[in-house]
């Protein structure tokens, strides 16, 4: 099936409650995939005020999602779950949602195919932050974790242990970076038996951290060891970018020393 050129996608879309401008923002959002609003509002060919304005019309309504680090990411929600939106919406669009069905083909042509929604999994208590532990070992990718050694091996001494092992049993390298300890030491030494490259940071670099990161496949694992808590968030996007904020660290880290 030939793609729709973007004005009759968007007359579709103006057939279904948006104006010329939200439909235009929503195509834009869809072509790009996860971007800031400068990156969005660029291609839409509108200022980046009006932009935001627009975007946040458009979340309230369930046409995109919205992720907020140091600045806010949008993502354009899939042709079928905003279908599933409209068709659940107290408005007189009953022809214009069917044509949007039967348009939901072209839409997706028209989407960046690298796009994921982000998802996110909360797990807490002891046994919620194994179960996320174990998410890591369905790992196609090696790992890549910024850890503190101490912190996990004090809250779940009997666990981690096993888990180096069934790491290495399932054929995943993990590169890891540790504050510098008599504990990470030791750890480093068991690298080449465990399956992990290690590298050591000065202890006080890390003096107050107590988190641990596990990047892997399109998921980033978030440990809060001392509260007990962890988060697992899904995303493409953010695994990538995390992955370059890793390569910088570990390349400070230098060398592993033993």
């Amino acid at each position: 099936m030939s793609a729709l050129p973007p004005q009759k996608l968007q007359v579709i879309l103006e057939k279904v409650g948006l104006d010329p401008c939200e439909a235009t923002v929503y195509l834009s959002s869809l072509r790009l995939g996860t971007q800031g609003v400068e990156a969005i509002a660029k291609d839409a060919g509108l200022s980046a005020r009006d932009t935001l304005v627009i975007l946040q019309r458009l979340h309230e309504r369930g046409f995109v999602s919205r992720l907020t680090t140091d600045r806010d990411f949008f993502t354009a929600e899939p042709p079928d779950a905003v279908a599933s939106v409209l068709e659940n919406e107290d408005y007189d669009l009953r022809r214009g949602i069917e044509q949007f069905r039967e348009a939901l083909p072209l839409f997706s042509s028209h989407a960046n195919p690298s796009v994921t929604r982000p998802q996110l999994a909360f797990y807490g208590g002891e046994d919620g932050m194994i179960a996320a532990y174990e998410d890591t070992l369905t790992s196609k990718t090696d790992i890549l974790a910024i850890t503190s050694i101490d912190d996990t091996e004090s809250i779940l001494p009997e666990y981690v242990p096993r888990y180096y092992l069934r790491r290495k049993a399932a054929g995943i390298l993990i590169r890891a970076i540790f504050p510098d300890t008599p504990m990470s030491r030791a750890r480093q030494k068991r690298d080449r038996a465990e399956l992990r490259e290690s590298r050591l940071v000065p202890r006080k670099l890390l003096e107050k951290f107590h988190l641990e990161y596990y990047i892997y496949d399109d998921k980033v694992a978030y440990f809060s060891i001392m509260e007990g808590i962890a988060v697992i968030m899904k995303s493409a996007f953010i695994a990538e970018g995390m992955r370059t904020v890793f390569s910088m660290l570990w390349e400070m880290a230098g060398k592993k020393r033993g």
